[in-house]
């Protein structure tokens, strides 16, 4: 039988291409302004201005014509009361879009030109290489790839994460599969964007920040400095990690350390941000700091928020939404899944805890003020006291809270496997019912909430206008959807019968032993 992390790897891969499939154009998060930045640096156009940068005429027709796209979305159920010739004419039409329009600008702006290029880069390459191939079938494909680089690089990431932390084995793998199997990393990696570098990246750099804190040298240092430094190339919150760094480098090592961290960071990332600044005078480039709102006026209108009400919003939207659609999950699915979340975190806080594990809680900490200075953002600008910040920023946070919660768990032996499989379980239901019963039958056309029966009766008396109507809005043929979805489904049950067996097999004295830390100068974990 594969060994779990086999049978994880493949979960891996099955979910990056199933999700791109499904999606249909321009459904991910900003997805036709993050392929414009794409497309212009393609077209050698060089880096976008924020201030004058707009859409190819390619891109502006399809979003015009696409039945699922956000400026269209609230269209989706009309779309599917159309006859079947006049939404075959429309997918036909998206293929036809003359090759010439991906030159060609149109009067529409890109307001994602802000962005840092790094993850665009090698989209570009690929952009570039398709550029004689139909736009849905390159949206497909450049999807896949981020999709499944991103995913490797989470994958490799989050185990070494696990590793720094001591975790045993059976909890790292429960790690691994709750973050395979949460909805938004799939909605965050797969699609056209900069996320599925970020997201990577911010573990990465995390793993390194832990290990230049335990046993500080030049080489960890700088090697962290520049993770650190790519991720600034790529998403702008990464200046969150600059004061963690910096302060690891003069608390833990010496001056000669803290000047080749910051040398290697204004080196590399400097001359980005210094071009901000000369092209908006603002920093980050984004509109709204552009629009002259700053700190200043974020932590005076901060404490006019319900917090309260914000955070257990933004962290069920951490877990799932639908996409451009964002539809909701059942809430008391959700809440069960934060409750049994929250008890794991006790069992965490009520321990001994490592250097290590005070690195993850800073990095959560930053970057959860850096998720929070947005949410402020839209509060000034909307009046709105319960404006959350976007799902997918928070993404960088999930697998180090999820290895914090099972660290907790493998504490307790006795509650905590019973606790960690019933996290684990969870996870794996709110996946399987993902595509079963939310996101296949609402990309086929089904409007309201999806009882039992009424799934039923929609797979097995209707199945063949289900098919019709997802190979309407797909990307992927429908035929393929429905096997990777079964596929999936039937690895997540394998792997929680894998899990099952593995952690009530484990005795306090073999299994519950996590592999030994590096060195460090802390104490050690219990």
């Amino acid at each position: 039988m594969p060994s779990i992390r086999s049978l994880l790897l493949a979960y891996a891969v099955l979910n990056a291409v199933l999700y791109s499939m499904l999606l249909p154009l321009w459904e991910g998060f900003d997805e036709p302004f993050h392929f414009g930045y794409v497309q212009q640096l393609a077209n050698g156009q060089g880096f976008p201005d924020a201030r004058t940068a707009r859409l190819s005429q390619e891109v502006w027709q399809s979003i015009l014509s696409a039945p699922a796209s956000d400026p269209v979305k609230s269209n989706l159920p009309e779309y599917f009361s159309w006859p079947a010739e006049r939404r075959s004419q429309i997918q036909q039409g998206l293929r036809d879009i003359p090759r010439s329009a991906r030159s060609k600008l149109s009067d529409a702006s890109n307001y994602e030109a802000l962005q840092a290029p790094l993850a665009y880069a090698p989209l570009a390459v690929a952009e570039r290489l398709l550029a004689n191939v139909a736009l849905p079938t390159r949206v497909l494909l450049l999807r896949v790839f981020a999709a499944l680089a991103g995913v490797l690089l989470l994958f490799a990431a989050a185990s070494a994460l696990c590793a720094e932390l001591a975790i045993a084995e059976p909890y790292r793998d429960l790690v691994l599969f709750c973050v395979l199997s949460s909805q938004m990393t799939w909605a965050t990696l797969a699609h056209v964007a900069n996320d599925w570098l970020a997201v990577p990246l911010a573990v990465w750099t995390l793993v390194f920040l832990m290990r230049a804190a335990s046993s500080p040298s030049v080489t960890r240092l700088a090697v962290a400095s520049i993770l650190l430094a790519a991720g600034l190339l790529t998403k702008a919150y990464f200046l969150a990690l600059v004061p963690v760094l910096l302060c690891i480098a003069a608390l833990r090592g010496k001056l000669r350390e803290f000047a080749v961290s910051a040398a290697v960071l204004l080196a590399c990332a400097g001359p980005w941000y210094i071009r901000n600044w000369r092209l908006y005078h603002a920093l980050t480039g984004t509109q709204e700091e552009r629009a002259g709102i700053g700190p200043a006026q974020v932590v005076h209108a901060a404490f006019a928020l319900n917090w309260p009400g914000v955070i257990l919003t933004s962290v069920r939207g951490a877990l799932w939404t639908a996409n451009n659609t964002f539809r909701s999950f059942s809430l008391p699915t959700m809440n069960l899944l934060i409750a049994l979340c929250g008890a794991a975190l006790l069992f965490w806080i009520f321990s001994r805890h490592s250097m290590r594990e005070w690195i993850v809680v800073a990095y959560c900490a930053v970057f959860g003020l850096a998720d929070a200075y947005p949410a402020v953002e839209t509060y000034i600008g909307t009046h709105n006291p319960f404006s959350t910040p976007s799902a997918w920023y928070a993404q960088v946070l999930v697998a180090p809270l999820l290895a914090l919660l099972f660290r907790g768990t493998a504490r307790r032996p006795k509650a905590g496997k019973f606790l960690a499989l019933a996290i684990a379980l969870l996870f794996g239901y709110i996946l399987a019912a993902t595509y079963l019963v939310k996101l296949i039958p609402l990309y086929a056309g089904f409007e309201g909430r999806a009882s039992l029966k009424d799934i039923a009766v929609e797979y097995f008396l209707r199945f063949h206008a289900l098919s019709a109507n997802l190979n309407s809005v797909a990307l992927g043929s429908a035929t393929w959807i429905f096997i990777l979805t079964l596929a999936v489904a039937a690895l997540i049950v394998v792997l929680e019968i894998g899990f099952i067996r593995e952690i009530l097999a484990c005795t306090k004295s073999s299994s519950y032993s996590a592999p030994a830390p590096r060195p460090s100068s802390s104490a050690p974990s219990s």
